[in-house]
């Protein structure tokens, strides 16, 4: 949907092939949308929307780990509410963003972005459709659809085809791409409930967003999705023997919130799924292309599996678009796969690393019968595992590197100059780096992000520095660059040079003090037409 979205705010026609029907509920996995996400959505229009959305106003975003809803808390990682958002004394409290993370479960976010997609009289949505097979040629691509409700056929041609179709897509299979790395970690069962009970369970404490559950009995989460009667539960499976069927459905369930059979729940729905670390081998044959689940699966821990395909489909929406407009070579394809496979494959590591350091938090095999014990004794236990979880969940609730850190150091249209920081989950250096993120700034009481062009930006920090030969040769060659004159933030060490050429998708393509001494080879070359020495 974000791809679709972000074609058509540069007026190209997209087809959106939907086997659901208009309307139809999506799964209630995804539950929130990072920071780097919500900027993407504040272009589009809708970042107030989604940020309202889900959750009551009072209601916090907490994470809990404890040994049930009703059993002791181990420790609390304390995030806002909507209503305390502007105070202090939260883990992300520093970001450099308008747009910090939201909470909010795909239940709410997707009929959002549906209905922006509806708006743009650019996107024709065809629900009820699947794809059944496709060819293509130099020229685009033919893909044969049917209709669900008659079983009637469908022929579309495109230039291009992306296949966002989730963990088993169709288009990937056809494409005989493998998927790579670790097929099984681990198995779970999720119910959406509704009970106005389970908000109870909180008791006098603070409410919280997400509670993780350990104990001798059960391992799993509780997530508030409405925050008041509308609740996912995930129960994780104890072995990898077991069958899914041999968990006890019911007691499971009670288990996980310390219940007994007097609390009633009406099931929404329910799914079995496994947890996996798997990145295709390749994103991309010629016109076809993957996106998201259909190109990556990994256990979302810090909320980065929506998160990274919809920035899978934003970075690729508007290289194709650049194609398609004409002023960007076809060659300037390439940098898709060149940016985006090298990342998640890093983001499915680190998710893989943190799955690993909680079970080393919890100590060797499953968690301790004392968790639940009365006593000093268990106190202790308990105090101690709880500061494990504390300082190995925090880079998690509030990633801050994941958001901001990432950087693509291999593409053939980002001209650079040093080697970027590192960074890891938690953490990040603000840089300038070609191929980092532009650090966020406010110009004025406006975001720097607001004031970027729609493909590239020149941004000049010294109104002393000539950049009238750049401007010559990108209108000549009918570059699309915004020119923008700001001050220089209060960040020296970061923003050292007086020039910063950034794309739309706010990463560094190039930087200097001074323009080249062959602006127009830098203008091909931001087109794909050139390289740079």
């Amino acid at each position: 949907m974000s791809a679709a979205i972000f074609a058509a705010m540069y007026g190209v026609r997209v087809i959106v092939v939907e086997p659901r029907k208009a309307g139809e509920p999506p799964s209630a996995k995804c539950n929130t949308v990072a920071a780097r996400t919500m900027e993407t959505f504040r272009l589009f229009g809708i970042a107030e929307e989604v940020r309202n959305a889900g959750l009551p106003d009072d209601y916090p975003t907490d994470t809990i780990y404890c040994t049930s809803l009703t059993g002791y808390e181990l420790t609390r990682l304390k995030m806002p509410s909507r209503n305390e958002r502007a105070q202090k004394g939260f883990l992300d409290d520093n970001w450099l963003t308008p747009e910090p993370m939201v909470r909010v479960s795909q239940l709410y976010l997707e009929p959002i972005l549906f209905k922006r997609m509806q708006a743009a009289p650019e996107i024709t949505i065809l629900n009820e459709t699947s794809v059944e097979s496709f060819n293509q040629d130099h020229d685009g691509v033919t893909v044969r659809c049917k209709r669900l409700t008659d079983g009637q056929p469908l022929t579309i041609k495109a230039r291009f085809l992306i296949g966002c179709d989730g963990g088993r897509s169709t288009i990937r299979k056809a494409l005989g791409f493998k998927l790579v790395g670790d097929a099984e970690l681990g198995r779970t069962r999720s119910t959406l409930v509704r009970s106005p009970d389970i908000r109870r369970l909180f008791g006098d404490r603070r409410p919280a967003w997400m509670s993780w559950v350990a104990s001798n009995k059960i391992r799993g989460n509780v997530v508030a999705i409405n925050g008041e009667d509308i609740w996912l539960l995930h129960r994780g499976m104890p072995n990898s023997t077991m069958a899914y069927e041999d968990l006890d459905f019911d007691q499971s369930i009670r288990d996980l919130l310390g219940v007994g059979k007097d609390l009633s729940y009406e099931v929404l729905s329910h799914e079995d799924w496994m947890g996996r670390r798997l990145v295709a081998e390749r994103f991309r044959d010629r016109n076809v292309f993957i996106a998201g689940d259909a190109a990556h699966l990994w256990i979302p821990y810090a909320g980065y599996g929506m998160n990274a395909g919809i920035a899978d489909g934003v970075n690729l929406s508007w290289i194709l678009t650049a194609v398609l407009r004409g002023w960007a070579d076809p060659k300037m394809i390439d940098a898709f796969e060149a940016e985006r496979h090298p990342i998640t494959e890093q983001v499915s590591r680190l998710a893989m690393r943190k799955v690993i350091e909680n079970m080393e938090a919890m100590g060797s095999g499953p968690p301790p019968a004392i968790l639940t014990d009365e006593g000093e004794a268990a106190d202790q236990v308990r105090a101690m595992i709880g500061a494990r979880l504390y300082e190995t969940n925090v880079p998690q609730m509030s990633p801050e590197g994941l958001n901001f850190g990432y950087y693509y150091d291999a593409s053939p249209i980002i001209s650079y100059d040093e080697k970027a920081p590192e960074y890891s989950m938690g953490d990040c250096t603000p840089s300038t780096v070609p191929g980092c993120r532009m650090p966020h700034f406010w110009v004025g009481g406006k975001s720097i992000y607001d004031l970027l062009g729609p493909d590239y930006s020149l941004v000049r920090f010294n109104p002393a520095t000539d950049i009238t030969a750049l401007t010559t040769a990108a209108s000549n060659a009918n570059l699309p660059i915004k020119f923008i004159d700001v001050p220089r933030p209060a960040s020296p060490d970061v923003f050292r040079e007086n020039l910063l050429v950034v794309r739309r998708d706010q990463h560094v393509a190039w930087r200097g003090n001074a323009l080249p001494s062959d602006p127009e080879k830098l203008v091909r070359f931001l087109a794909a037409q050139a390289a740079v020495d």
